[in-house]
């Protein structure tokens, strides 16, 4: 199994939130602590899927949920594997969809 990780860092006025690893039913609690930190402290925020080498049905609730929640929400694309998952369920044009986090 993949360690899983998540990190926070502010680049300019957004917050970035970057996990890295797997999200699924055991991991997805520990990114939506760090996606609401985020947002407590920032309007952007801005989940850097890069790292991430699997998301289940539990990560995909989490990201839409915070689309709807967070009014400057963003989406850093994953990898091919990752970004299948968003194209099967049509999750891609319905979220804000970024080729990298601001300031890189």
């Amino acid at each position: 199994m993949d360690e899983f990780s998540v990190s926070r860092r502010r680049v300019g006025d957004a917050i970035v939130v970057a996990p890295a690893g797997e999200i699924d039913l055991a991991t997805v609690d520990d990114l939506q602590a760090a996606v609401d930190a985020a947002a407590g402290e920032s309007e952007q925020v801005v989940l850097d899927l890069r790292e991430v080498t699997f998301i289940d049905s539990a990560g995909l609730r989490l990201v839409l949920q915070s689309s709807r929640a967070i009014a400057g929400f963003g989406v850093v694309r994953g990898s091919r594997e990752v970004q299948r998952v968003f194209d099967l369920v049509g999750l891609d044009d319905r979220l804000t969809m970024l080729d990298r986090p601001p300031g890189e």
